[in-house]
């Protein structure tokens, strides 16, 4: 499938990843502007007929869900596709899901060990195990299970929400008895192993090994012996509070190895780690200055109206393009200023998908490096990711200091509002994960309406008044109940003579 190919109403960006069987595309609804993830099978299966069928069936029972907690499917379509080696033209079976803007659970997981030395923290992996089990509850009431819970399913939204994604193996919960086991051995249910027949409660034992590797780093059990060995429990570490301690009694029931040992529903599961993150979320000190500046713990949020090439910081961010080229925009300020060696570097990286964050050295600028963040394209926002990858790059190199303009506002057409959201949200729940070295982030906006709305939507996000908000509430209710059924009034017409009156 080549880029910029036009799929029936959705127009493809380019691949995003590939696996086994499939590959997986960004796309955009050409009429509403909406991003989209296309599947499909690898060049060489896409005349398989028994895999064309299963990538619908699982189609199918996605549709079955309609939970928050899940990734929508929004549609299916057939492409003409001439295989790898452009034999015979043949139709293809193409799957189209709902886009997240974010990372899986295992990169935030693999990132932050690598770049802070730092596990996830138990409030948050207690709160998206939650999250997590109220989507696949919803699931097995639908009569589905998913068969490959693990961190790299779990997918986080620019607001820190997680939906249960990828149900290519999944199967009706009245069939998994008879087919064949399927998921990924290190957070596979035992019994599934062992060939004997699995239920709901085959998921929730992956549930509980993603809980157990995004909080500790490892699988539950050593090796597959140790997981099928009803004496062997799991290798959990020393409990240092007593919220620890319950989180592992919840663990230690979902690893459980016969699975009438398990709990019954995922929805029991969900309320009880619901319960368990909510006291333990940390709250972030947090100061607002009266021009608009914030200072969010430890690190200052920063507004400025002015050109980023002369920014003073560690890392200056390029509203980069995927083909890495500055040749206008931001990126062509900073390589006016920091001279042509900035570009050459970035060039050298090749191709880069959307969200994509690479380093290069800084040349003439004030600061150590620039990050080049691929962060939109053609009204598709990829800001939240690469704003997370941004940060993480930040912290592995010690650096301290970023200056960042509005990515993807440009060329890439992305609300000033929707980008100052992601960028937003991904940083607060970087500094609440803590570990934190950053001091600053400076954001420098290039017009007064860019940074007016960047203000407003950080202080929405960071500095919330509750007391002030629930006053002018009060003070906003109407005098009287006809002043909930006054007629709704409708820009309709520029003719001044009358009201506009629906």
């Amino acid at each position: 499938m080549q880029a910029g190919r036009v799929l029936d109403r959705y127009e493809v960006w380019g691949r995003l990843s590939a696996g086994g069987m499939s590959e997986v595309y960004l796309a955009r609804h050409q009429r509403l502007a909406i991003p989209v993830v296309v599947k499909s099978l690898l060049p060489d299966l896409a005349n398989h007929a028994a895999l064309s069928e299963g990538l619908l069936r699982s189609a199918r029972l996605m549709a079955r869900v309609t939970a928050p907690q899940i990734v929508r499917i929004l549609d299916v379509g057939e492409f003409e596709d001439e295989g790898a080696a452009g034999g015979t033209a043949r139709n293809a079976v193409f799957l189209v899901e709902e886009y997240i803007d974010g990372v899986d659970l295992s990169e935030l997981g693999m990132s932050r060990r690598v770049s802070l030395k730092r596990s996830l923290p138990l409030w948050a992996v207690a709160g998206w195990t939650a999250e997590a089990a109220t989507g696949l509850h919803a699931a097995h009431q639908a009569g589905v299970l998913h068969r490959d819970v693990k961190p790299a399913n779990l997918f986080l939204t620019a607001d820190g929400m997680v939906k249960v994604g990828d149900f290519g193996v999944a199967v009706e919960a009245k069939q998994a008895a008879s087919s064949v086991a399927a998921g990924t051995l290190r957070f596979i249910a035992p019994e599934m192993i062992l060939g004997q027949p699995a239920d709901r409660r085959a998921d929730l034992f992956s549930l509980g090994a993603t809980a157990f590797a995004m909080r500790y780093g490892i699988s539950p059990f050593a090796d597959t012996q140790s997981l099928c060995d009803p004496a062997i429990g799991p290798r959990f570490p020393p409990a240092s509070t007593p919220y620890e301690a319950f989180f592992q009694h919840v663990l230690g029931g979902l690893l459980a190895n016969r699975p009438d040992a398990r709990p019954r529903t995922a929805a029991s599961v969900s309320g009880v780690l619901a319960k368990l993150s909510r006291p333990i979320v940390p709250r972030l000190p947090i100061l607002a200055e009266p021009n608009g500046d914030l200072r969010v713990d430890g690190c200052w949020i920063r507004f400025e109206l002015g050109d980023i090439a002369e920014a003073e910081a560690d890392v200056i961010v390029n509203s980069a393009y995927s083909s890495m080229t500055m040749g206008d925009g931001v990126g062509a300020a900073l390589k006016r200023a920091g001279g042509a060696v900035v570009e050459e570097e970035a060039l050298a990286a090749g191709e880069q998908a959307l969200g994509a964050c690479v380093s290069t050295t800084a040349g003439a600028l004030k600061a150590k490096h620039v990050f080049h963040a691929v962060s939109a394209w053609n009204q598709v926002s990829c800001v939240a990711r690469a704003t997370h990858r941004a940060l993480v790059l930040a912290e592995a190199g010690g650096h301290r200091r970023i200056a960042m303009p509005a990515i993807g506002t440009g060329q890439g057409r992305v609300a000033n509002e929707a980008c100052a959201q992601a960028i937003a949200g991904v940083l607060k729940l970087h500094l609440l994960l803590g570990g934190s070295g950053l001091e600053s982030l400076h954001l420098v906006l290039y017009d007064e309406e860019a940074l007016s709305a960047f203000r407003e939507v950080f202080a929405g996000v960071f500095a919330p008044d509750q007391a002030r908000e629930s006053s002018m509430i009060h003070d906003a209710l109407p005098a009287s109940s006809e002043d909930f059924h006054a007629p709704t009034l409708h820009a309709l017409s520029t003719d001044k003579t009358g009201p506009l009156v629906g």
